[in-house]
């Protein structure tokens, strides 16, 4: 029996299908490994901003009017609470208040606390580096009916100097805060990128997530009206809240693009502690 093979035009027919059937699927991993690259650069970038978000959003919250003691469009520093407290009368220098229950492990970082009391207008009083410390004496807490709640505690606090205005009346109600600053500067991490930095009291600064395009930063909402304003007002008093631009960046340049993937997540955040 006579074998037949393949004629030159039928291994060269082959052979260019093959080629371009190659070319297709080469293709069309390249596209498929692309897509992959610029979406786990997308992943990455937006887990840089939430993660920033998570962690400034909830300490900004707290702050109440004029607690915004220094702000630019880069950074802003901010009297963050950190216990709730109700004033009681002042025993041998100290003023002796009931506290709220605290979370432990923030209440035991704190350094350099100061002490807010709120007047009868809405607006707080502030008094920096005061001392803590507990107390047994409760009775000038019990000669007004304050009491200490389960998980609370009895505090005598030190550095508020006597009478009108910096002494609080008794049975107002009050926080002890710490100043945190919030910038957004080089990165130490990943070098030539831009870096979130926290600063809380007189401890070091810490580098908390990287990296974020250089247009990230704050903005400022002035008045009732919550106007936002880009750069912070003469009177940083009118402040009642700041915008945040949480632009996230990726680590990595994906392949064909221009530059990092960039995730824009900007929120408002309204200080609540405020006067109704």
């Amino acid at each position: 029996m006579t074998r037949r093979g393949f004629t030159l035009i039928e291994l060269l027919v082959a052979i260019v299908v093959a080629g371009i059937l190659g070319v297709a699927l080469t293709r069309l991993l390249v596209n498929d490994s692309r897509f992959v690259e610029r979406q786990d650069a997308m992943l990455s970038s937006r887990h840089t901003s939430r993660t920033a978000m998570n962690w400034v959003v909830t300490e900004l919250r707290m702050v109440s009017n004029d607690g915004l003691v220094a702000a630019a469009s880069d950074s802003v520093t901010v009297q963050v609470p950190f216990a709730f407290v109700m004033t009681c009368g002042r025993v041998g220098g100290l003023q002796i208040m009931s506290r709220l229950p605290v979370d432990s492990l923030s209440y035991a970082s704190v350094t350099s606390p100061g002490l807010a009391w709120r007047r009868l207008d809405g607006s707080f009083r502030f008094v920096p580096n005061v001392g803590i410390a507990s107390s047994t004496d409760s009775s000038t807490c019990l000669a007004d009916s304050i009491r200490v709640i389960p998980g609370g505690a009895l505090l005598a606090i030190s550095g508020v100097s006597s009478g009108w205005p910096t002494e609080p009346p008794s049975a107002r109600v009050g926080y002890l805060y710490q100043t945190v600053t919030y910038r957004f500067a080089a990165s130490v991490d990943l070098p030539g990128r831009v870096g979130l930095w926290r600063r809380a009291g007189t401890a070091a600064a810490e580098e908390l997530v990287a990296p974020f395009d250089a247009g990230a930063g704050f903005g400022f909402l002035v008045g009732s009206g919550f106007a936002v304003q880009s750069t912070p007002p003469g009177n940083l008093a009118t402040v009642r809240g700041l915008e945040v631009r949480f632009l996230g960046a990726s680590e990595q340049t994906p392949r064909n693009a221009s530059g990092a993937q960039i995730f824009d997540l900007t929120t408002q955040v309204r200080f609540r502690n405020r006067p109704s």
